[in-house]
């Protein structure tokens, strides 16, 4: 009944946070239906006849308005004060004048030319850019506002040109009478800026804000028409008008159901793929809830930035997700990663062709580059590369959508550029996701690699030869892992730390006993056999004192599975004929991954070659051999997924590794 209640709380826990993460997402994704089509300025509309499900206007643009105000600017209106007393006043100085009235003819031009100046006016000043043919000279006269044609009105250069035409006699007289109407003739129209401003606007708020208006069932466009500027605008706003839409409840219903299920095949897709090619993370589920962790913190933020400012969506580093996910695991799952979130993202992106394409191709990009992606030079050209090729495929697709690179955008490229920049976050994100869930990522395993850090300063003070076998150790399993394609850095680094529990009683353990008597002499096999079972949970104990992941730990647990310590145990059952067994044998685990086993085999084959003299390439062959054919006939080996074919290649790396550490040296003559 235990173990019946354990396996249901055991799926309960794996399929909690998947379950979490599909309606968290099918109720936070906007509930908005997208705009299918896709469509650019000169290009043709292959999807048939459009005809709007609702009403809808288009406004001007600002553009749009510019022309309005440039035309009305054409056709404006000056305001002007008129001065009635002012030619009254002109005349009747003029008739004062004896030496005009006078003469007859003299009298005659003078009072045409003032009736001619002023028969719709004389006006002082307007600045250039005020009028034109079109301009209209506006005043008010019996309260009523009366408007003039400007090319009606005399200004000062008018006046000057017909006095010069009317006195064109070159006498004294008519140089007199020219200065007298030039002093007498002034403006009686009087340029009024606040009026005149005041109206110009009072205009300008009256432009209509609506280019086109549109009722429901009207047709938008029709099947292999050209995309005009016209038409391109009315698409565009139609797009917006109808992604941003608000639907009734019952279409709000079906596409939260759509979502649902869309999410759920989706994730069902990742867990399917855990299960049958990735079934150790499968079995963990701090790991699968990492990864779904991971895939929820960029969906939202890519929801909030297209909810707020959707102009800048390429900014966000998605390639930061593969990279940190690579960091944990491995190529195969972080490709996943990638491209599950992206197919999560194509249902609300807009335009999404074109961003599923770009992001996929980059993430594949980058994620095909050296396995030390996380040296910082390395980091640096994953990010140049991001950045490039966010840009080649962007201007290709351009190319594709548009014809020409003519329209291409800028602010996307630095988009792309700062995306780029961000990626290089990736460092502290590691760090943080290593803190919180407590998993290991290929940079603290490197840091791990230095012989220098305190564990191994200790183990190399207090066990010297224990730290040569551990560093010959990891030469030649992390060759095995090579062959096998199993993680080679994290076998490196196991099999270094493997034994640090020999530390405490490091002159019990041949490799370090030189020059010195074997301390078991004193002790009886039992003690003996205590002493060296022991040095697995002393090896645990500070492993977790010096703050080791688990993965490392894994190591000092699996070395030696549940094997026996069959000298001592051989001992013992020669001074006795009962021999309780399970008082010479490790606790185990055995090994539950390749990475485990091949440390196991490693260890047992390395320290038995100490015990040969002078071997022949012959005797280690055959050490090898029966060393992994007992370990299978104990079945040491049953709790990993390592195979035949897999084990015939580590004989063979372990063989060749052994004859080069145990080759023959050619003697060299002595010259004395």
């Amino acid at each position: 009944m235990a173990n019946f209640l354990k396996f249901y709380k055991n799926i309960a826990d794996k399929i909690l946070v998947p379950i979490i993460a599909i309606l968290s997402l099918t109720f936070f994704l906007p509930k908005k239906e997208i705009f299918k089509y896709e469509f650019s300025k000169g290009k043709t509309w292959y999807y048939g006849d459009l005809f709007s499900p609702f009403n809808f206007v288009v406004p001007k643009n600002s553009i749009d308005i510019s022309l309005e105000i440039q035309k009305l600017k054409k056709n404006k209106k000056i305001f002007c004060i008129k001065n009635k007393k002012i030619v009254k006043n002109i005349k009747k100085k003029l008739k004062e004048i004896p030496f005009i009235t006078m003469n007859k003819s003299y009298s005659r031009i003078v009072h045409q030319i003032v009736n001619t100046v002023y028969k719709y006016g004389y006006i002082d000043y307007i600045p250039k850019w005020k009028h034109n043919k079109n301009t209209k000279i506006s005043f008010q006269k019996n309260k009523k506002w009366i408007s003039i044609p400007y090319n009606k009105i005399y200004n000062h250069n008018k006046v000057n040109h017909i006095l010069e035409n009317s006195f064109m006699m070159n006498n004294y007289h008519a140089k007199i009478i020219k200065k007298i109407l030039k002093n007498t003739i002034i403006p009686n129209f009087f340029y009024n800026k606040n009026y005149t401003e005041f109206f110009f606007h009072e205009k300008i708020k009256s432009i209509p804000k609506i280019k086109y208006f549109f009722t429901k069932g009207d047709n938008l466009i029709n099947y292999n028409d050209i995309i005009d500027e016209k038409k391109f605008q009315i698409l565009s706003f139609f797009k917006k008008k109808y992604e941003n839409k608000v639907w009734n409840k019952k279409k709000d219903y079906c596409m939260i159901i759509g979502y649902f299920f869309v999410i759920s095949m989706i994730f069902t897709l990742f867990i399917l793929y855990l299960f049958y090619f990735q079934n150790k993370i499968f079995q963990n589920n701090r790991e699968i809830n990492f990864l779904i962790i991971n895939i929820l913190l960029i969906l939202i933020i890519t929801i909030l930035t297209l909810k707020y400012h959707s102009k800048i969506l390429y900014i966000i580093p998605f390639c930061i997700l593969p990279i940190s996910i690579r960091a944990f695991f491995n190529f195969h799952l972080s490709i996943i990663i990638h491209l599950i979130t992206i197919l999560l993202l194509s249902i609300i992106i807009p335009n999404s062709f074109e961003f599923t394409f770009i992001q996929i191709t980059t993430g594949l990009l980058v994620m095909l580059t050296k396995n030390n992606m996380y040296k910082m030079s390395n980091l640096f050209i994953a990010v140049i590369k991001i950045t490039i090729t966010y840009i080649i495929t962007f201007s290709l697709l351009t190319l594709i959508r548009e014809g020409s690179l003519e329209k291409i955008s800028l602010h996307t490229f630095f988009l792309f550029f700062f995306s780029g920049v961000f990626t290089l976050f990736v460092y502290p994100l590691i760090f943080i996701f290593e803190k919180l869930l407590n998993i290991t990522s290929y940079i603290s395993l490197l840091e791990l690699s230095d012989t220098n850090t305190p564990i191994l300063r200790l183990l190399s003070k207090k066990a010297p030869g224990t730290l040569q076998h551990v560093l010959t150790v990891a030469n030649i399993a992390e060759e095995a892992a090579v062959v096998i394609g199993a993680n080679s850095l994290l076998v490196r680094i196991g099999a270094i730390y493997h034994d640090i529990g020999k530390i405490q009683n490091s002159i019990f353990f041949t490799e370090n006993q030189q020059n010195i008597i074997n301390p078991h002499e004193k002790l009886s096999p039992k003690e003996s056999a205590k002493i060296i079972l022991e040095h697995v949970s002393i090896g645990i104990k500070l492993a977790k004192k010096y703050h080791l992941p688990n993965s490392i730990i894994d190591f000092i647990r699996t070395h030696h599975g549940n094997t026996i310590v069959h000298y001592f145990y051989e001992k013992q059952k020669e001074k006795y004929l009962k021999v309780d067994k399970k008082q010479f044998q490790y606790s185990g685990p055995k090994p539950f991954s390749k990475e485990t086993a091949i440390v196991m085999i490693a260890d047992c084959v390395e320290a038995a070659s100490k015990s040969i003299k002078n071997p022949s390439p012959k005797d280690l062959e055959n050490l090898v051999e029966n060393i992994i054919n007992k370990q299978k006939k104990e079945n040491q080996l049953s709790n990993t997924d390592i195979t035949l074919k897999e084990i015939e290649k580590i004989k063979q790396v372990f063989k060749k590794k052994l004859k080069n550490i145990y080759h023959t040296r050619i003697e060299y003559p002595n010259h004395g």
